[in-house]
């Protein structure tokens, strides 16, 4: 099947006038590219955007940025060592390649070499990151993290290519705007004793003073800055508490205000882009597992909706003279350049590099509706490819985190099981971010609680809308869904057919003694809270794996810095040692030299293919691979004797 290829990592040159990525291809290496979007470098006026495609040597630690003179800045890091390797491609030329309208895919000439070895520096330095801007001369800026906490700037320039004109400052920075059309001025966030505050810093000698924020406000965050008008928006609290948008204003008296139609959109909003004017915004206004764009004119305080359904919005965008374009994405089409209609550019939305059709109504990009399902209290919703209530398999995908959830965006495993033909239904039970803080915070001191018990009536819901004879239906689950889906296989034995799981961990406690730091931090913020006082006792699986009954699939990198690849090799053990004849057929695979996704890294295709084919072995004409044990067989009961609480003889002994 001719799949179209995966996209990440995109980032547009300073005036956003070239934009890059990183490509996967079919073994899972990534290789650059990138994209002429306004006919700088092109040899014919109107021509189609030149489209630049690089060898497959990167990984997803390889930060890419276009340059404004149409080359492109690679910056690789080695992870904990503070090395880094920074290349500079030079710009395309009409020899280079270029996309067939359509496809995507590359026509003339072929990818680049596997290293150009116009211009290459070794770089020392802690936590380096690539942001575009610069003055006159500067192909863009490199922000450094210092040991100590400070920061470091510095202007990346070429021939040759080297870092220079550092400028220090006293604390760490998450944001660097540009304020005019010098390259020296910009906005930043310092970090200081009382947390970080917008500050006005010039790069020509490292000064810098307070920019306008609440006095009684604890939080302030940059969103974005229009250097041709002023612009400069921010996320800032006034102090009551509620994070709204501000627009901060200049001058002998400076000041924040805070518009009204602005801040009455509903839900989560976030400025992607301005015009070159900086009259208008792009905003991504996020509602549960749904985003759409709109279009904000800064001086009328008027939003309105761009033509384009709902779908993912990434959170980068480009405003040129030729348009405005967002990297768009729905369940069942990868991420791409879209370029949006009313916004400078065409009259109707389309794919910069053809890879998505966009154009609203019969040509739309289709994408899977949403459906909401009834919980002990209340309801949560779930994003659906397919119809789960006639699909020969239905995969309950859980998401990670736990501070996630899922979107309209397009996750390439659960497309595949979409086109092998399973139904996909993936839940925001409690505990996922973006429906307001009760729903995030449920599970608060209570991982595997509230969670799992709307995870027990989802499958009630799903089995029981099903025909009779139907398979019950599938999990796979990714780090805390992981968790997640193993509790649901041991609190409801007979209740789903198959089990898969990636780099899963077995409970709170154990994962925060063998992690790191920042997971401990992040089960700290959580709280492990009390054992909770139900049928099933402490959510831990290595004490509930005996009554796993269903065919399971585990797959570890041996490199995960995230979760332990132990976490596996203690559920390999236990299972190994539950026997009887009830035995669950399991496969727990360490994945030599991978890190927490597995899927998305090189030789990620064959895993993918072999988890694809283990979920849907209930699609006609589908086989599944071998299971360590093979002669094992999984029972199938229907509602009324799957579903209830756990017998006193199934209960583990304390």
């Amino acid at each position: 099947m001719n799949r179209r290829p995966e996209r990440i990592s995109f980032r547009f040159s300073a005036r956003s006038r070239f934009a890059a990525c990183l490509v996967a291809t079919a073994d899972g290496a990534l290789a650059p590219g990138w994209w002429d979007l306004d006919g700088t470098h092109l040899p014919y006026a109107g021509d189609p955007p030149r489209y630049r495609e690089g060898a497959p040597v990167e990984t997803t630690a390889t930060q890419v940025l276009p340059t404004e003179d149409g080359g492109l800045l690679r910056l690789r890091g080695a992870a904990g060592s503070g090395r880094h390797l920074l290349l500079l491609s030079r710009p395309a030329s009409a020899e280079d390649v270029t996309a067939e309208p359509g496809t995507g895919e590359p026509v003339t000439g072929g990818p680049a070499p596997a290293e150009d070895p116009a211009e290459c520096l070794s770089v020392e330095a802690r936590g380096l990151r690539l942001v575009p801007g610069g003055p006159h001369g500067t192909l863009a800026l490199a922000v450094e993290t210092t040991h100590d906490g400070r920061t470091r700037v510095w202007r990346v320039r070429s021939a040759p290519l080297r870092l220079s004109d550092p400028v220090d400052l006293p604390g760490r920075i998450t944001a660097l705007l540009p304020l005019d059309g010098t390259g020296f001025r910009y906005a930043t966030d310092l970090e200081g004793p009382d947390g970080h505050r917008p500050a006005f810093l010039d790069l020509r000698d490292g000064s810098r003073r307070a920019l306008p924020s609440s006095p009684d406000g604890r939080v302030h965050r940059l969103l974005l800055s229009a250097p041709a008008s002023g612009l400069l928006l921010t996320a800032s609290d006034p102090g009551d508490g509620r994070l709204r948008i501000a627009r901060a204003t200049f001058g002998d008296r400076p000041r924040l205000d805070f518009p009204d139609r602005l801040n009455s959109l509903d839900g989560a909003v976030l400025p992607l882009a301005a015009d070159p004017a900086g009259e208008r915004v792009a905003l991504r206004v996020s509602r549960g597992a749904q985003a759409r764009l709109f279009l904000y004119d800064v001086a009328a305080d008027r939003p309105r909706p761009a033509a384009l359904p709902p779908g993912a919005f990434h959170p980068v965008a480009g405003w040129s003279e030729s348009g405005l374009r967002v990297v768009y994405a729905t369940p069942d089409r990868p991420a791409d350049l879209v370029t949006v209609p009313d916004s400078g550019g065409s009259d109707a939305p389309s794919a910069t590099s053809g890879a998505v059709s966009a154009t609203p109504g019969a040509s739309a990009a289709p994408h899977a509706p949403t459906e909401w399902f009834a919980t002990p209290s209340g309801r949560f919703e779930a994003v659906r490819l397919g119809d789960w209530r006639t699909a020969p398999t239905v995969v309950v995908a859980l998401h990670g985190g736990p501070e996630a959830h899922w979107t309209l965006g397009h996750d390439p495993v659960l497309a595949r099981l979409s086109e092998a033909g399973a139904a996909v239904v993936a839940p925001n039970q409690r505990g996922s971010t973006g429906y307001g803080r009760a729903h995030a915070e449920a599970i608060h001191g209570a991982w595997g609680v509230p969670d799992l018990a709307d995870l027990r009536v989802l499958v009630r819901t799903l089995t029981e809308q099903r025909p009779p004879d139907a398979e019950p239906p599938v999990l796979l689950g990714t780090s805390y869904g992981g968790f997640l889906a193993l509790l649901a296989v041991c609190a409801d034995p007979y209740a789903w057919a198959r089990c898969a799981v990636i780099a899963p961990f077995l409970s709170a406690r154990g994962l925060r003694e063998r992690s790191t730091p920042a997971v401990r931090a992040l089960i700290d913020r959580h709280g492990l809270g009390a054992p909770p006082d139900d049928d099933l006792g402490p959510r831990d699986v290595e004490r509930l794996a005996h009554r796993i009954r269903v065919p399971l699939l585990a797959l570890h990198g041996t490199d995960d810095p995230v979760v332990p690849v132990d976490e596996t090799r203690r559920l390999r053990r236990s299972l190994a040692g539950a026997g009887g004849p009830g035995r669950a057929p399991h496969d727990c695979l360490d994945i030599a030299g991978a890190g927490h996704h597995p899927l998305q890294e090189r030789g990620g295709a064959e895993l993918t293919d072999r988890l694809v084919s283990f979920l849907t072995a209930g699609v006609p004409d589908r086989v599944p691979p071998e299971l360590t044990v093979a002669d094992a067989t999984v029972r199938h009961r229907r509602p009324s004797a799957v579903f209830g609480h756990i017998t006193h003889d199934e209960r583990t002994p304390p």
